[in-house]
């Protein structure tokens, strides 16, 4: 794996690690919503890679909900809180759509794009999504 570790000023909270295939454009915008102080949203994507023992039907039902799932980001240490392993969206609170997927596995975050492992397209939140499968690749670590 092709990685790159960022050395931040001391005023970033968690040091970056940039891995093989990550996207700036992604990384920068994450970083400007948490610079920002704002409000940021996570919502688990309701996927069989995600809940693999869980129906397709039971998903799909709870996706047409997942407004009420979506859990406050007040600050980047809260991204720590997330459940590890699960893959969610990345989003100011008061946005609709988002291209911007986070995960936690073994403690690290990871921010990273979506995409159709299918098609090779790029997902939203509100876009395509009829099994929602994803990808991790364009990958930071924070």
């Amino acid at each position: 794996m092709n990685t790159t570790t960022i050395n931040n000023s001391s005023t970033d909270p968690m040091p970056i690690e940039r891995l093989g295939h990550y996207d700036p454009e992604v990384e920068q915008r994450v970083q400007q919503w948490l610079a920002s102080g704002q409000l940021l949203a996570w919502i688990p994507i309701l996927s069989q890679e995600n809940f693999p023992g869980v129906p397709p039907q039971i998903l799909q039902f709870a996706d047409r909900h997942q407004e009420a799932m979506r859990w406050p980001i007040h600050c980047p240490e809260d991204l720590l809180t997330l459940p590890d392993g699960i893959t969610g969206w990345l989003l100011p609170a008061n946005a609709e759509d988002t291209d911007v997927a986070c995960g936690v596995w073994s403690g690290e975050v990871y921010i990273l794009g979506v995409q159709d492992k299918r098609t090779g397209r790029r997902q939203t939140l509100l876009g395509e999504r009829t099994d929602v499968p994803t990808d991790v690749g364009n990958q930071s670590a924070v």
